[in-house]
């Protein structure tokens, strides 16, 4: 785990009150209580005045952020020139966050006041379900969201994806494969390299969507090779296409980075297929990369990742976590706030931010939306699949 301190000017304002005795880390509040006096819950207002919102940070001094990606201090050193408070940030992984989250807030531990991360069956069912995190997003933010978010349980700050990277400078016209099925057959064994799923992150929601749309896969195998599939010893096409990956010398790395790294270095003769984050698209220019996504390939081009943001219950800075959320936003220019994840891969839940550079619309790309109920209920199943075959 990474942390850093945004420290506030010369001193920092303590604040005491009633609600929060001088260093305690527990209420004496009712959690009703406490949604009342940080305006959350059945207690959010349907419009705000952010001139009151931003005194009240102001006086609360500091705002704490846990998040899955360290360009969570980049946006922190923004808001803190902007508003002069301070952010303690902190980037971990996905599993680690979570533990350390849910075990500080069992234990009457507020030392985290927003929450940003991936991974959002387990964010809703874990911690929203159980009234451990709450939903906010900025009310002027709200009718700016597009389709894809705006029903969502928890503020989705940003989306992400999972395609399949390749080398432009070997393959000018792509390579040659246009289903997911073409990275079973016998000429890319051992060419096809992906962070390992069981490390954490979307990639594990990813490859267990393959499960979740098993006949679609199933219709394609025929479509692809002439003939109906055969099952291995296993329950059905998705499970079989992953085996097959699996089994065709698929090779794991401790991230995406490396992934794109291998995927796009220079002058290779026979370069390796990757599984990636579009977003990992930002690294070509500093690493002279000659890397793209292969958008045209069946049944789908990406997976479509959220990132979650919430609050969590007795946050003692709830004036300061809404502020640096509405920050997390952005504005129509891509914001400040926004700006770190404002490139290739990324895109934002509002319909007013244009797309960087010349990147898809989310409306152009086919893909499958992560569905974090199917997951939650699933995803143990896949992984213990993937464990005893791997």
């Amino acid at each position: 785990m990474k942390k850093v301190l945004i420290i506030v000017g010369m001193a920092l304002v303590l604040v005491t009150s009633v609600v929060f005795a001088e260093g305690s880390k527990e209420s004496s509040m009712t959690v009703e209580q406490w949604e009342e006096w940080a305006q959350l819950g059945s207690f959010t207002p349907d419009e705000e005045d952010w001139d009151a919102i931003i005194e009240a940070a102001k006086e609360e001094g500091e705002v704490t952020i846990y998040a899955n990606t360290s360009r969570v201090f980049d946006f922190a050193r923004t808001f803190y020139n902007k508003y002069d408070i301070k952010v303690i940030a902190n980037d971990m992984s996905q599993g680690s966050l979570f533990e350390k989250l849910s075990r500080e807030i069992d234990a009457g531990i507020t030392n985290c006041d927003v929450v940003l991360v991936s991974d959002t069956p387990t964010h809703y069912h874990d911690f929203l379900e159980v009234g451990k995190v709450y939903r906010y997003v900025p009310a002027e933010i709200l009718p700016l969201l597009n389709d894809y978010a705006r029903d969502e349980p928890l503020g989705i700050q940003r989306f992400g994806g999972k395609a399949i990277a390749y080398n432009t400078q070997t393959y000018p016209d792509g390579p040659p494969v246009d289903t997911w099925w073409d990275l079973t057959r016998p000429e890319w064994n051992g060419k096809i390299i992906t962070k390992d799923p069981m490390l954490g992150g979307s990639e594990i929601n990813f490859f267990a969507s393959f499960i979740k749309y098993a006949d679609v896969m199933e219709s394609l195998y025929e479509e692809e090779f002439g003939e109906p599939i055969v099952l291995n010893g296993t329950e059905n096409a998705g499970y079989e296409f992953l085996k097959r990956l699996m089994d065709n010398g698929l090779i794991l790395m401790s991230s995406g980075t490396p992934v794109t790294m291998a995927v796009g270095a220079p002058n290779q003769d026979n370069p390796p297929l990757g599984i990636i984050g579009p977003s990992k698209l930002r690294l070509r220019e500093d690493s002279e990369l000659y890397v793209d996504i292969l958008w045209d390939v069946q049944p789908v081009a990406s997976y479509l990742s959220k990132q979650a943001v919430s609050i969590p219950v007795y946050s003692e800075h709830p004036n300061a976590a809404k502020l640096l959320i509405r920050w997390l936003y952005g504005d129509s220019d891509g914001g400040l706030g926004y700006k770190p994840f404002f490139d290739l891969g990324t895109w934002s839940p509002r319909s007013d931010v244009p797309q960087p550079f010349d990147q898809k619309e989310l409306d152009e790309i086919n893909f499958w939306v992560e569905d974090s109920d199917w997951l939650y209920t699933n995803v143990v199943r896949f992984r213990d699949f993937w464990i005893q075959n791997m």
